[in-house]
């Protein structure tokens, strides 16, 4: 009994070593919220302002956290450092709600807004060139019973100059 018992506890170790790993395939995002890059397509001459924009649209029943949430995690945007162009200012938010639990207060999101970005293409960009600006939005998203946790979504635009 005690062999038998071993030889299976054994085999089945051996098998799930030999498994394959299970990969995430497909399109990452949110799962409390749908988040894109819009325009995906910008353009702008060398030296000027463009705006990169993000739109949040929170799924039925949820919210996210505006900046000024105390103990929450709000959303934001942290572009890579990798692209040639230079952010220009603070990360623009819409007006926020306030959501109240109990009798604490709370700044949140919970209809469809938009995020914006202002960036600086060099003046040394060469007119006719497309460079990728990558970035991650980061948020944690709650219904009226609980907090999941927090999400990292890759967004990306592209910069053509004109």
């Amino acid at each position: 009994m005690r062999i038998s018992s071993f030889l299976v506890l054994l085999s089945t170790t051996l098998l799930a070593q030999a498994a394959p790993t299970l990969q995430f395939r497909g399109t990452p995002g949110s799962a409390h919220a749908t988040i894109a890059a819009a325009p995906a397509d910008v353009t702008g001459a060398p030296g000027a302002k463009v705006s990169l924009a993000v739109d949040v649209a929170p799924k039925p029943n949820i919210h996210v956290y505006a900046p000024g949430s105390k103990d929450y995690i709000p959303i934001t945007l942290q572009l890579d450092e990798k692209s040639l162009i230079k952010a220009a200012g603070k990360l623009t938010y819409p007006k926020s709600e306030t959501m109240t639990f109990g009798d604490e207060k709370v700044a949140v999101f919970q209809k469809p807004f938009r995020l914006t970005q202002d960036v600086t293409l060099p003046k040394s960009s060469k007119p006719g060139t497309t460079t990728t600006v990558t970035g991650t939005v980061h948020l944690q998203a709650c219904d009226d019973r609980v907090c999941f946790p927090p999400e990292d979504v890759p967004v990306s635009w592209h910069v053509t100059v004109r």
